[in-house]
């Protein structure tokens, strides 16, 4: 029984340390993409929304905590939209595998993120307090931050899969598809865990 258990705590501290390595060794080959997408993205989503305060009262968006109080939110359509906008994220980062450099054309679409982010938080900041720290918290910063990450995920297997290979890269369109749809898949769960459950729960606990 004791032996047992020390081989599987070292099974276990052995995959720990696998693990580790291997988020050791995918930050410090992907450094400058992970530090310059997300520092980016912050830094453009402060900017725009010191801007867009300014324009306050002219923006609107959705609250969708707001609309849960009111029964008007609609978990089926919500979740839809923002699964299709992650899977065009995803589409759009994949097709610039096929030449170098055609990822730099990323880091327009993530400053876009960012300002939808601010325009959206500013624009549906009408409520109670309450509502509009859920609908932020909850909703708009990690499913837009999904995106980035999407976005960031795809530039990064590109390097360690393409970037330097030149004419004789490893890569087909098939491992990149493949890829994918499986960052589609694993990032939409995430949104739909804020486009469904947490919504779901926040209804029967709080409204």
């Amino acid at each position: 029984m004791l032996k047992d258990k020390i081989r599987n705590f070292k099974r276990t501290h052995a995959t720990c340390r696998d693990l580790f390595d291997w988020a050791k060794r995918y930050c410090t080959s992907n450094r400058v993409f992970l530090l310059t997408f997300y520092l980016l993205y912050l830094t453009v989503f402060a900017i725009s929304l010191f801007i867009v305060l300014n324009y306050e009262s002219g923006i609107s968006h959705d609250n969708y905590y707001y609309l849960l109080t009111q029964g008007e939110y609609s978990y089926i359509k919500v979740s839809l939209e923002y699964v299709l906008l992650n899977m065009g994220t995803a589409l759009i980062s994949m097709i610039t595998y096929r030449k170098k450099y055609t990822f730099a054309c990323l880091y327009f679409l993530v400053t876009f993120i960012a300002y939808r982010l601010a325009v959206n938080i500013v624009g549906s900041w009408q409520y109670s307090l309450v509502l509009n720290i859920l609908d932020t918290i909850l909703f708009y910063v990690p499913i837009f931050t999904v995106f980035v990450a999407v976005v960031v995920t795809t530039v990064c297997y590109i390097n360690s899969n393409y970037f330097y290979c030149n004419d004789h890269c490893p890569i087909t369109l098939k491992k990149m598809l493949t890829f994918t749809l499986a960052l589609i898949g694993i990032s939409s769960c995430v949104i739909l865990i804020h486009t469904l459950l947490y919504p779901f729960v926040t209804a029967k606990i709080l409204f």
